[in-house]
């Protein structure tokens, strides 16, 4: 998912991105042409974001 970052500017920066690409892929999508697959892969993307934020603010729980 990228270069693993440890300053939190640099983590924050990598999240904003992250939520523009998947605003992006999303927007990019036809509700009217969106199956199953579709979902599943920006549920995906969602999960991934999530679990990169969770590591991220165990980084700054620790400073």
């Amino acid at each position: 998912m990228g270069k693993a970052t440890q300053h939190p500017s640099d983590q924050f920066h990598y999240i904003k991105n992250r939520i523009q690409m998947l605003n992006r892929v999303v927007s990019t999508m036809d509700a009217d042409d969106v199956d199953k697959e579709d979902f599943n892969r920006v549920l995906d993307m969602i999960q991934q974001l999530q679990i990169k934020m969770e590591r991220f603010k165990k980084d700054w729980d620790s400073k």
